[in-house]
């Protein structure tokens, strides 16, 4: 395909996903920019850059679907103006007083000392061992993995099976055969529904 921007800004509103991922692959370069500009800060907040990607890949999915060839802006304008804004409202939540806390709090898994296999939780006790508490345990578990796999879609399932057993996003695309942000989209939804059963 080699139209411009608003034949294939119109055809993504028509879910054309060749068009959408022309633009991706045209205009990609502003998800690099605007997530490098934001790298020192997302560091210092201890954000995961895989998820500021996702944030950002939201916001270019939005631009392209909210595009308005009415107004004055260029495509590449409007698209710049949308990720900025959802990434730079991700670094500002995550620039929270709790969200400090919780990235400055002490894992009770984390080691007393370098030299030591010995870790916090070994300190105030260890439930192990405990038939009680390792059943109910299980039962938690197998609830809440009960819960997500009746909220997803089939798709997502898929994608998720992949993400919990530690395949890279790279790897999911692949063998999902779908793009990047795609993938990305996905994870993003199955994330948003995990947070409402947790919630």
């Amino acid at each position: 395909m080699d139209l411009p921007d608003n034949d294939l800004a119109n055809m993504v509103s028509e879910n054309n996903e060749e068009a959408r991922d022309e633009l991706y692959e045209k205009y990609k370069y502003i998800v690099d920019i605007i997530i490098n500009k934001y790298k020192t800060s997302a560091y210092y907040l201890s954000v995961d850059m895989n998820e500021l990607r996702q944030e950002a890949l939201v916001g270019f999915s939005d631009a392209l679907v909210n595009y308005n060839q009415d107004k004055e802006s260029s495509l590449p304008t409007f698209i710049t103006l949308c990720v900025e804004r959802r990434v730079n409202n991700y670094v500002k939540k995550n620039d929270t007083i709790k969200m400090k806390m919780l990235h400055q709090a002490l894992s009770l898994d984390s080691k007393v000392n370098d030299e030591s296999d010995f870790t916090y939780m070994d300190m105030i006790g260890n439930q192990k061992g405990n038939p009680e508490i390792e059943m109910e345990d299980k039962e938690n578990v197998e609830i809440l993995n009960k819960k997500i796999n009746e909220s997803l879609s089939p798709q997502e399932k898929e994608v998720y099976q992949l993400l919990i057993n530690n395949f890279s996003y790279d790897d999911i695309a692949a063998i999902t055969k779908k793009t990047i942000p795609q993938v990305y989209n996905i994870v993003y939804h199955i994330r948003q529904k995990i947070r409402d059963i947790i919630s």
